[in-house]
């Protein structure tokens, strides 16, 4: 090895306060999320078979994503000084959960009670942009949970801090 190599100062991270609030938040989001995903409608008095339906199928596989990308994530927030996701990390996890949300927000309901929470808010005439939305917004989540993954995954492999 050559003096250069050896004399060569470490990489020191500034903190950075999102990096460090994505971090401590990874975890709670990725039981809310898909809470809120499964049965966010219901604090709208909004309830129907989608509920049951998103409850088996979307439901978990958010939750296992969301879980297994949180605590990765954490726990490669713990190995770095300061204490923080990597920002592209950061960055995804936020728009997964701001993306899963609004899945949430406007995934309509059918029966008696059927409706979303933007129909809920906004009067039955949102129902056709309701619909029209949460098809898009529901593959993309899923989308990102998977990407996040295996970005939080790969992160902890080549120590991406």
């Amino acid at each position: 090895m050559s003096s250069e190599a050896l004399s060569r100062p470490a990489v020191v991270r500034r903190p950075n306060p999102f990096q460090a609030l994505m971090a401590v938040i990874c975890i709670p989001m990725a039981i809310l999320v898909p809470v809120w995903v499964v049965a966010g409608r219901v604090l709208f008095g909004i309830s129907g078979p989608m509920l049951s339906i998103l409850a088996f199928t979307l439901g978990p596989v958010l939750l296992l994503l969301l879980l297994f990308s949180g605590v990765k994530t954490v726990a490669n927030a713990v190995k770095t000084r300061p204490f923080g996701a990597p920002l592209k990390t950061s960055a995804l996890l936020l728009t997964t959960y701001l993306v899963a949300f609004g899945f949430g927000f406007t995934v309509p309901d059918f029966g008696e009670n059927g409706g979303s929470v933007l129909t809920a808010l906004a009067g039955e005439s949102a129902l056709g942009m309701s619909i029209a939305l949460c098809n898009p917004l529901g593959i993309i989540s899923i989308a990102l949970s998977i990407t996040v993954t295996v970005v939080c995954y790969r992160d902890a492999k080549y120590a991406r801090h």
